[in-house]
């Protein structure tokens, strides 16, 4: 079977990949649940997570920008390494300030997911379970909905809440489809 053909028949494709499903979608559930228990703790996980990342990926643009220099592109290269590497310093200093902002990527996060997701799931419609990624799709974009209209001081708690509800979601929609290929009998 080719790749193409694989594209094309959805079930073929979730019944070859059930049993990785089956357990990520294990530890999704696994790690949402452990958010959902320790919002504030989850929060500043991925506070500091995040400020890894963007510390990284800015010493990484910093040190490919001098390659460049003498050329225009050294200047605005050098300065936006700097800004990512700045933003990453601070949510790695101070991850409970950057709450709010974080709190707010997330909710449009969450919105961009719920829609690629909506996508799959129309994508997967004739294969079964389809319909759980797509309540697990609609769930996101609600939650990033709510995070945007509902910021407040309690964003350190909601952003925990809100990836634990992600997480345990997505989880659920995932072993859901795989139960779901393996009582269809598919191999």
């Amino acid at each position: 079977m080719t790749l193409n053909s694989q594209t094309r028949d959805p079930e073929a494709a979730i019944a070859r990949l059930r049993n990785i499903w089956l357990w990520i979608g294990i530890v999704m559930i696994a790690l949402g649940i452990g958010a959902l228990l320790m919002p504030v703790l989850s929060s500043l996980i991925v506070g500091v997570l995040i400020g890894w990342l963007f510390f990284i990926s800015g010493v990484v643009a910093v040190a490919s920008a001098f390659p460049f220099r003498g050329t225009g592109l050294f200047t605005w290269q050098i300065v936006a390494g700097l800004i990512t590497l700045i933003t990453g310093a601070l949510l790695i200093v101070f991850p409970t300030q950057g709450a709010v902002a974080l709190t707010v990527l997330v909710g449009f996060i969450f919105m961009l997911t719920g829609v690629a997701q909506s996508f799959y799931a129309f994508w997967v419609r004739p294969a079964r379970g389809w319909g759980w990624v797509l309540t697990s799709a609609l769930l996101s974009i609600a939650l990033g909905i709510f995070i945007l209209s509902a910021l407040s001081e309690a964003s350190a708690v909601l952003l925990g809440l809100l990836v634990g509800i992600d997480f345990l979601s997505t989880g659920i929609s995932m072993v859901l489809i795989a139960l779901s290929a393996r009582r269809a009998g598919l191999s």
